[in-house]
């Protein structure tokens, strides 16, 4: 059997599906620290956080995107992200972002209960999420 020379790469939100491209390499943010997926990689399942996903098309050019925390598969041909929160650089206002940015964090540093409430832990998703998309925005301007 041919081993695949590129992946299927697909990013489905609630919404459907944000992304379909190919790629001969991906890199995706998970909990336990960044990882790449090429072609012929073995199975593997992994939890992602708020970050930034980046794939290489075969003209050597790397794409980016802000993701979400949820989750991805990545098989010897196909990668498949899902997650609840995508946004290309070319959507993202900076300006915008960063006051939603400042806002969560202070938000995060005045609230008064427990690290483990889930109120403090959606907070720290805003944080999150806001720095993703600055990342991603970042990325694309360099």
């Amino acid at each position: 059997m041919a081993l695949d020379t590129v992946l299927k790469l697909e990013v489905a939100t609630p919404k459907g599906l944000a992304l379909r491209t190919e790629a001969d390499s991906v890199q995706a943010p998970s909990t336990l620290g960044e990882f790449g997926v090429l072609p012929g990689h073995i199975p593997v399942l992994a939890a992602l956080r708020s970050g930034v996903l980046r794939w290489k098309r075969g003209d050597g050019t790397v794409e980016v995107a802000a993701i979400g925390p949820g989750f991805v598969e990545a098989e010897p041909s196909s990668v498949q992200v899902l997650t609840d929160l995508f946004a290309r650089p070319a959507d993202i206002d900076t300006d915008e972002v960063r006051k939603e940015r400042e806002e969560a964090d202070k938000a995060l540093k005045a609230y008064e209960g427990h690290a483990k409430d889930a109120e403090y832990g959606e907070l720290q998703r805003a944080v999150e999420w806001a720095q993703a998309r600055l990342d991603a925005a970042a990325a694309v301007a360099n």
